[in-house]
């Protein structure tokens, strides 16, 4: 007979009704799931791990939670995501905004959070984004948040490149382009605009390396499309972090190919942010129902299935113990982890045992290299540091690049696209020196496992750091917003 092992209570909304609910977290013949009865609608559950040793060990790392500067609206007990605003009793300040500057896209996919529409009249305006950012600015902690523009997608307007660098000049540090990459592969020169207008990473949807993958994602063959958009990237100077949906019957076993693309475009591709499916918006699944109960979608993904899949299709070149949730916000969310690309083409995980235990403090740095700085003494013991220094050949290889290389130097390049400003004198590389090549073959591995209505957990909400700034003002936890409130605010 078996046992089943209540871990925790939150509270979740009826997939159906909406209506917040009691909801908890047990352990079912070696599974983590989130189940919850309405009263109208029956019970449901949502598989969350797996394993339950998946499950216990994450949610074991101790958490540190920095409230909003001020709440937007008023919540009530028990009534959680309802009232979202964000409220006095959330818990957690943004870390990344997204910001909808449009409704409109340049695709139809049979995926898409979002349900992209085609109605212009939805566009902010120059003046009303100008107003958003103020309003931001205006809420922001101790730096300025991280910004991401979003849609539907945000290339189909013409003005992207100006409402970028009205955030830049407002002091927006950390711009991020959530795109398709459709316009910046067909449309030369596109890339320079965005990166001249002071875009800091295009976010770029990426499924896999088949167009098979595509044509059940996305309705039409891309995998050209992509290549030729990081190509462009490549040429402005511009990074990409490959961003792929992951279901489990289309995709999932394209994790390994996915990672060696990467690695072989890491001079361009500094990271890939993984995103689970999560069924809001538009998708074709179905719940399945049995015994009375409303079992998960067929294609569920959850994130430990992605680190398991990663270690398993690469051999253990990325290992799932090398990963490590955030700090901040809730530890369910995400997972991340930083390496470098060796010259063997092997990867070296550059987070120390002591961080992944605390974990990091945030998954979409704005400075790439800051959990790496964090971790000086355990990088310096770790790395082979190269017997070369940096040579001062009047250039600065971080910005003044190539068409094609990525590098300002007219040198022959090495394979990995590497400056040749090394002299060959014996000297040990100082730390500054060391994070300027280290910088070259840098690269994340991350994951945000999005909430939808069947999995919904309030008190991840309430440790949200990625929210949604809405038409009217309001700054919602990303799950819940695309679960509840998108398209009604």
């Amino acid at each position: 007979m078996k046992t089943i092992q209540e871990l925790y209570k939150t509270q979740s909304i009826c997939p159906i009704c909406r209506k917040p609910l009691p909801a908890n977290y047990v352990l079912d013949d070696g599974k983590a799931y989130l189940r919850k009865t309405c009263p109208e609608h029956g019970t449901f559950e949502s598989c969350i791990a797996e394993k339950a040793d998946d499950f216990i060990k994450w949610t074991d790392h101790q958490v540190i939670n920095i409230p909003p500067k001020r709440p937007i609206t008023k919540g009530e007990a028990g009534t959680c995501p309802l009232n979202c605003g964000t409220c006095e009793e959330h818990l957690q300040t943004a870390c990344c905004v997204l910001i909808d500057v449009t409704k409109r896209c340049n695709q139809h996919c049979p995926y898409c959070f979002a349900r992209a529409e085609e109605d212009v009249s939805l566009d902010f305006s120059l003046a009303e984004m100008e107003q958003k950012y103020d309003l931001l600015l205006s809420l922001g902690e101790e730096r300025p948040f991280n910004i991401q523009l979003s849609g539907g997608e945000p290339t189909v307007r013409d003005d992207l490149p100006e409402i970028i660098k009205m955030g830049r000049d407002k002091g927006f540090e950390y711009i991020q382009i959530n795109t398709n990459g459709r316009r910046i592969a067909t449309e030369e020169g596109y890339a320079k605009k965005l990166k001249a207008a002071g875009a800091t990473v295009i976010f770029m949807q990426f499924d896999g390396t088949t167009d098979g993958i595509y044509h059940t994602l996305r309705a039409e063959p891309l995998l050209d499309l992509k290549k030729k958009a990081i190509q462009n990237c490549r040429k402005a100077g511009l990074p990409v972090t490959l961003v792929p949906t992951i279901v489990k019957n289309v995709n999932l076993n394209n994790i390994g190919a996915m990672m060696e693309f990467l690695l072989d475009n890491v001079d361009v591709v500094k990271g890939i942010h993984f995103q689970p499916v999560s069924f809001f918006g538009r998708y074709p699944d179905e719940m399945c129902e049995a015994g009375g109960v409303h079992h998960d979608f067929e294609n569920r993904v959850t994130m430990f299935d992605v680190m398991h899949e990663m270690e398993k299709q690469t051999a253990g070149k990325f290992a799932y113990d090398d990963l490590c949730p955030i700090t901040t916000g809730h530890t369910l969310c995400c997972f991340y982890g930083t390496y470098s690309k060796e010259a063997d083409g092997s990867v070296k995980s550059l987070i120390s045992e002591q961080t992944k235990a605390a974990g990091v403090g945030c998954c979409c740095e704005a400075d790439p290299l800051a959990v790496i700085k964090k971790d000086r003494d355990f990088v310096l013991n770790k790395w082979d540091l190269p017997e070369q220094s940096e040579q001062d050949c009047g250039c600065d290889c971080d910005s003044a690049k190539s068409e094609e290389s990525g590098c300002c130097c007219d040198g022959a390049k090495s394979q990995e696209n590497d400056c040749d400003c090394v002299s060959t004198e014996p000297e040990i590389l100082d730390f500054d020196q060391f994070l300027i090549q280290l910088k070259r073959n840098m690269f994340t591995v991350s994951a945000m496992a999005f909430q939808d209505a069947s999995n919904l957990d309030a008190e991840r909400l309430r440790r949200c750091r990625v929210q949604q700034l809405t038409e009217d003002d309001r700054l919602i936890p990303f799950c819940a917003y695309n679960s509840i409130y998108r398209g009604e605010v």
